[in-house]
Parts: structure tokens; sequence; C-alpha cells
């Protein structure tokens, strides 16, 4: 008997050495203030990193975060899929989308209805090559919706592990939506901005300089049409007070004569201004939209009459602007690029931020992202950079030029460059979402909150006041009632919650304010274990059996009993964590750790210290 309580002494001293050892970093690193914090990360940043990885992780409602609900752009992705496209089918898809905006209904199903409203099949756009029923295509849709929603939210997490949040919460939520909460995330700016980027990547061909310039001067026509002498007056004067826009002569001096000046229209709605637009006098191939102007010049490329001018000139393009405005941040770069996309980003393996070429002056003290192609699409652009030297090759993210420059030989390494950009990270961010790649349709973020820090810090205070306060009331009791193998039971309890942590530790579980509702559950169960094996050898104390009988009578009969009950609740603990999301999940988590640590406690621990008693000194009566 002495020999198996010194091995169970042993067991139990073992176990609490490892659990305090797994609790000691996240000791370390709840003692380290915020400004020994920031400055660990400066100072020494891999050793902060391996201290916080070791710690319980805080979930988002303990230490703040963001709580964002995005929403795939099903139109887009139909839009996308579609062949054949017509007017008529572009508009029935906008009031669709309308609709559903305000129905929340199916949007397939109502795009269906209305296109039957206007005598059209749904077959007609969406048929390959071989004819599918009507049936066939939305059974089609409804997958490739599905598999939009699952590709967007697989791809998200690739981004956020990528940005280095401990813990994220990525999960579908209906059909079209996911949630993704990030816990202590510091700058939800950068964070939206990396989630919601579709990172569809693309390299076109620019229209060279007369094709552009024709197209420059029909529009200029188009604008002139429209303006009226009066309107003029009245613009000039405005533009007399308005000084914040550097003169286009003054910047390049040259003679604006040789440049197109469109004289802008006015319509009801002041849509058109004087001087909207210029031919860049540097290549005379793209055009410079002031930076107070390009709103109301966006929606005038909008227009009809300008979408008849890109045909009747023959330009087969579109117009797309520029990332970021130029010239002392006063112009927007407008470029017009072929409608044929040389390359995708879906032949990129690998992309990484650095420091700009220093061989290069125009990338000193800026940043880039360097590309690496798989062999096709290495393929593909010695192909394109060999067949046209001399010409200009647009890279476009997410229909914005980052870059435009001459082809002046042919590249055959499959290696590419985003430069320009003004921050690492910026350039890093960049390379993320396009190391996971593009998102298969836009993503809308239709609801966000953020949770301060400071609620965070609220929060772990009441949690662990109700912790304390709810643990010295069941420990005062215990002890009133039991006397001493209540104080027995009371230790029992501290080491229940040391070992529930220590779990946690190494798991790297999350801790949320349910999951503290877990713990204080897991006291109530592990005092409710005690108490039972507690009557029990009180019953066999009242029997008139000796102090050691009953010790090991009371604790075999009420084994059965709390393994019972313990099962059943861990059952039930599995199934919330399996079926569960978020706060519920951390419930159920630290309930089942619980589970298991009470009955350690509750059957080895108080065992064996009323073994060690006994054999250390013979007790004839038991106050309990």
């Amino acid at each position: 008997m002495k020999s198996k309580t010194t091995t169970k002494i042993i067991i139990i001293a073992i176990v609490l050495l490892v659990a305090l050892y797994l609790l000691y970093p996240t000791y370390q690193y709840s003692a380290l203030s915020e400004e020994q914090r920031d400055a660990m990360q400066i100072n020494d940043k891999q050793s902060y990193l391996d201290l916080k990885a070791k710690s319980i992780n805080l979930g988002l409602d303990l230490q703040g975060g963001m709580h964002v609900v995005l929403e795939v752009d099903i139109r887009e992705l139909l839009d996308r899929l579609a062949r054949n496209k017509t007017e008529e089918f572009t508009r029935i898809l906008s009031e669709t989308e309308a609709q559903v905006n305000i129905t929340d209904e199916d949007f397939i199903s109502v795009f269906r209805d209305k296109l039957s409203e206007n005598n059209l099949s749904i077959a007609r756009f969406y048929s390959s090559t071989e004819r599918r029923t009507e049936n066939e295509v939305i059974t089609y849709l409804r997958n490739q919706a599905e598999e939009a929603v699952d590709r967007s939210r697989e791809i998200l997490s690739n981004r956020v592990d990528e940005f280095g949040v401990s813990e994220p919460i990525i999960q579908k939520q209906g059909d079209r939506r996911i949630i993704v909460e990030l816990a202590g995330v510091t700058d939800p700016a950068r964070v939206r901005q990396l989630i919601g980027k579709t990172a569809l990547l693309e390299f076109r061909l620019l229209k060279d300089n007369v094709i552009s310039a024709a197209v420059a001067e029909r529009l200029n026509s188009f604008i002139q049409s429209k303006i009226s002498p009066t309107d003029t007056l009245v613009q000039e004067a405005e533009e007399e007070r308005d000084t914040t826009v550097t003169a286009l002569e003054d910047i390049f001096k040259i003679d604006t004569a040789q440049v197109v000046q469109p004289e802008l229209l006015d319509d009801e709605n002041r849509l058109f201004e004087e001087n909207m637009f210029f031919l860049d006098p540097r290549d005379r191939q793209t055009l410079l939209v002031p930076v107070n102007k390009d709103e109301k010049f966006r929606r005038i490329l909008e227009m009809d009459e300008v979408k008849k001018i890109l045909a009747e000139t023959g330009a087969n393009g579109k117009f797309l602007w520029g990332a970021k405005p130029v010239i002392d941040n006063q112009y927007y770069e407008l470029y017009l690029v072929n409608n044929n996309v040389e390359l995708s980003g879906e032949t990129i393996v690998d992309a990484y931020p650095q420091t700009g070429d220093a061989s290069d002056p125009q990338s000193i003290g800026k940043f880039e992202v360097s590309l690496t192609l798989n062999d096709e699409g290495a393929r593909v652009f010695a192909r394109v950079t060999g067949a046209n030297i001399g010409k200009r090759l647009a890279i476009i993210l997410d229909n914005r030029v980052f870059l435009a420059p001459s082809l002046r030989v042919k590249i055959s390494n499959g290696r590419a460059r985003i430069t320009g950009l003004d921050q690492m990270t910026e350039a890093r961010d960049l390379a993320i979402v396009l190391k996971a790649g593009a998102l298969p349709a836009p993503v809308q973020i239709i609801e966000e909150r953020t949770v301060g820090p400071s609620l965070g810090v609220d929060s772990i205070k009441a949690g662990t006041l109700s912790t304390v306060v709810g643990l010295a009331l069941v420990m005062v009791f215990m002890i009133f009632y039991y006397r001493l193998a209540g104080l027995v039971a009371d230790l029992a309890l501290i080491l229940n919650i040391v070992f529930i942590m220590s779990v946690m530790a190494y798991f790297h579980a999350t801790l949320t304010l349910p999951g503290i509702a877990g713990i204080i559950l897991t006291i109530g169960m592990a005092v409710d274990a005690n108490v039972l094996i507690f009557e029990r050898v009180r019953e066999e104390l009242d029997r008139g059996k000796t102090v050691r009988a009953a010790i090991e009578t009371g604790y075999g009969k009420a084994f059965i009993t709390i393994l019972d009950a313990n099962v059943t609740t861990f059952i039930a603990g599995l199934v919330l964590y399996t079926y569960g999301t978020g706060p519920i999940q951390g419930f159920a988590l630290t309930l089942m750790i619980g589970i298991v640590a009470s009955m350690f406690t509750a059957i080895v621990v108080t065992r064996t210290i009323f073994d060690f008693t006994l054999e250390k000194r013979a007790i004839k009566r038991l106050s309990i």
C-alpha cells in the first residue's frame, strides 16, 4: 500500500511540474506591460513571437480585434460565367441584384424568373459547346456559386495565415457569406484591404499612341459638342479660384496647343467641366485626369457614347485607371489597353516582397513584389514579350494598372516585378494575396465590428473576478460543510484550474469569455464529484466502518456514478465543439478539458492525500 501511494504522489508531482512549466510562458507574457512588449518586438522580435506562441491565446472578446462578415458577389460571378452577353442580359442582372439586396431571395432563382419574364432562357447564356437544359444550367450555376464561396473561404484562410493572426476564425454562413474573426488585430484598415482584395492579376498590352490619340480626339469632340458658352464662362471663373491643381504646361514646360485639351461640357448635374483630361505629353499614349475631376470623368466613361467611340475608332479596348496619382499626386493616369488578356495571375507560383532595385533610379527608396511564374506562364510571357518589343505591357491588379513598362527584351526566365510601392507592408500584403491566389468572385464587407482592447481588459477583469468569487464561495462552503475533507477538496479544485490552463497552453487553445464560463462550470462539477465521494464515505462511517475502510468503499461506490455523469457531459461537450461555432466551441473546449482534469483531481489527487495521511498517522475518527 505504501509503495502504491508513493508512486501516486510521484505521478501527481510530475504532472504538476509539467503543468507549471507549460503555464510559465503565459505568466511571463501576461506580466509584461504594453511598453515592454513593444520594446521586445523591436529589440528581440523572435523571442517575443516564441513567448507569445507558448502562451494561452485570448479570444476576440478578451483582447479585442475585428469581426467581419463578407458576402461573395454572385452577380459578378454570373457575369463572368456568361457567354454571348447582351445589353438586356446586363440590365436584367442589375435588376436582379437590386431586388435581392432588398428581399434577400435566392439570386439564381430570381435571375432565372426575370429572364423568363423577358422571354429569355438562362441556358442561352450559360451553355458551352454541349447543350444544357435549363435545369442543368441552374444546377451548374449553383455548384459554381457554392464552389466560389468555399474557394473564397480557403483563400482568405491562406491570406490570414500568412498575415500572422493567431487562431483566426473563418467560417461559412449561409449560401454566400463568410465570417472572419481576427483577435488582437491592431490595424483594421490593413486587414480590411487584405481580405477584401480580389487579387485578379492580368497582363495586357497598351494600345499604341496613334490609336490613343485618335480616341482622345474623338472623346474631346464629343465633350465639346455638349458644352455651352455660358457654362464655359462659369467654369473659367471657378477655375480662377481653384489653385489646387498645377497646370500641365507649367509642369512639363510645353506648348499646350499641341496637347488635346477638351473643353468638357456641363449638363444639369454639372457632370462636364473644362480641362478634365489631357493627353500625356511624355508618351502621347495615356490620359491624365486631375484628381479633383476623376469621379465625374469616370461617369463619362460609362456613357454609351464613349463606348461607341471605342468601337468606331477600332480601338477594341477598354480604359483602366492607374493605381496611384502621379505628378505630385495631382493627376490620375488613364490607360487604353487591349481587351485580350495576355497572361493571368493563375500562373504565379511564388511572390515575395523586396526593396527596390538600386540600379533603377525610379526604384530607389521604393519597394516591389517579385513574381515567379510556372512553366506555362513562363512560356506565354516569353512569347508575349518577344513578339512585342517596343510596346508597353500593363500589369493590372483588380482592374488598376500598377505598372506599364516598355518591353525592351524578351523575358524568358519566368519572372516579373510590380514596382513603385511606397511601404514594405504594402509590398508584403500584395505578395500575400498574389501567392494565396485570386478570389473567384469579389467579396463585399457587409458588416464590420471592431472590439477595442479596453473592452477586452474589462472582460478579463470581470471574468477573472467571477472565477475568483465563485471559487472562493465554493471553497468556503466545502470547508464549512466537510471540514478537513473540504480542505482536501479545495486543494483539488486549485489543481484542477492549474491543469485546465496548462492543457490549453500546450494545445495553444484560445480562451474566450464563454471559455471562462466553462471553467466556472467545471469548478462546480469538480465539487459535485467530491460531494458524491464524501457523502458515500460518510454513509460508510455511519455504518461503523473504520476510516480506511470507509474511504476505500466510498471512493469505489462513487466512481461509477461520477464516471457516468462526466462521460455523458463530455459527449455533450464534444458535440458542441464539433457542430458549434466561435463562442460555443470555446465553452465546449474548456468544459471537456475541465471534465478530464476534475476526474483526475477528484478521484486520484484527493484519494492519494487521504491515503498518505492515513499512512503517516492512525486516524480513528474522520471529521466529514
